[in-house]
């Protein structure tokens, strides 16, 4: 009944307002429909709560189309940067760059979810940011991040790859890792950490994250290496394991498709 009375009284005044060509409403007519409405509201709070949820959903969407925006825009410093950790082939048609910190409790419970697409993808290029967004509160974030680089410029993806996993999988997140566990994690990857010198090598990826619009970590992309656009790039925030696992499959199956479209046999025309 409310909502009934609420269109019937605007519909009257839209139309008495297109009569007399003016979008005045008087002071009876706006004390009408503000009580009408307000009653509306306050017996259907949920309208409110839907209106919310459209509205944060549509804030997201633009966020999100913003974020991909961005990523095409900075495709050659993701995919390309010589001085950035990765695991996998060079030649890799996708790639999943994530951007972490050591001490963020959800880049280590996505650690073990990553690893396993690893194993699971020997054809995708893993790219690891070393972005430690806690670095003002906890000085191990940065000291983490440094070694990270420094033990992929020294030794290489496996090394590395070994520091990385150990890292997470001594469970010390939220200020808890110290530069003990650290160089544990570093010795076990084979280095002399004595020669270690930390010289703020992640810079570039907290610019890089700030450029992006990205807000906190674990922040991934999953996108090809060439040829990037708004419709194969991937952007997955947070802990979603689900979110990254289609990704990948995703961009996999969109850069295998010319592929596969270019090995189908031509057909050729028969005479009638």
């Amino acid at each position: 009944m409310k909502k009934t009375a609420i269109f019937t009284a605007l519909a009257t005044i839209a139309l008495a307002g297109c009569s007399a060509q003016s979008t005045d409403f008087s002071t009876a007519q706006k004390a009408q429909i503000e009580k009408i409405a307000s009653q509306y509201i306050i017996q259907h709070p949920e309208v409110l709560i839907k209106a919310s949820e459209t509205y944060k959903k549509q804030q997201i969407a633009e966020q999100n189309n913003q974020a991909i925006q961005a990523v095409v825009q900075h495709a050659k410093q993701l995919v390309d940067n010589p001085k950035t950790p990765a695991v996998g082939p060079k030649d890799a048609k996708v790639n999943v760059i994530e951007f972490f910190d050591y001490q963020c409790i959800f880049c280590s419970k996505i650690s073990p979810v990553v690893r396993e697409l690893q194993k699971d993808n020997p054809d995708v290029r893993f790219v690891y940011k070393e972005t430690p967004i806690f670095g003002m509160r906890w000085e191990a974030s940065r000291y983490a991040a440094d070694m990270g680089n420094w033990i992929y410029a020294k030794k290489g993806s496996e090394a590395y790859n070994t520091y990385h996993n150990a890292v997470f999988e001594s469970g010390q997140v939220e200020g808890k890792l110290t530069k003990k566990e650290i160089d544990k994690a570093a010795k076990e990857a084979g280095v002399d950490v004595s020669k270690f010198k930390a010289d703020n090598s992640y810079m570039d990826n907290l610019q890089l994250f700030g450029e992006l619009s990205f807000r906190g970590t674990p922040a991934l992309i999953v996108m090809p290496s060439e040829g990037a656009n708004k419709d194969n790039v991937k952007i997955i925030r947070g802990y979603d394991p689900a979110g990254l696992k289609a990704a990948i499959e995703s961009v996999k199956a969109e850069t295998a498709a010319p592929a596969t479209a270019a090995k189908a046999p031509a057909k050729t025309a028969t005479k009638s």
